[in-house]
């Protein structure tokens, strides 16, 4: 069973390419639907967004998924006991 996870691949750089599209957190937030708030934990770090909120973010800064975000899997074996 795969447990995908996505990351942002450098916190820097994504709030970099939000100030460079113009955005602020509360305005990129708006833009894509979602709060202040989760795109402030985000971009800090303490939050990794959900797949949609990811490719909603790539089409809003107009960059490619793998400009910004990686999928980690992680892969548990279910053991019978």
């Amino acid at each position: 069973m795969a447990n995908r996870t996505v990351i942002v691949k450098d916190l820097e750089k994504f709030q970099n390419e939000i100030i460079k599209a113009g955005y602020s957190y509360r305005g990129l937030g708006k833009e894509i639907g979602c709060s202040q708030t989760q795109i402030s934990n985000i971009a800090n770090g303490e939050r990794n967004p959900s797949a949609e909120t990811a490719v909603n973010i790539c089409r809003a800064l107009n960059k490619n998924f793998d400009d910004i975000f990686f999928i980690n899997n992680d892969y548990k074996r279910k053991q019978k006991r």
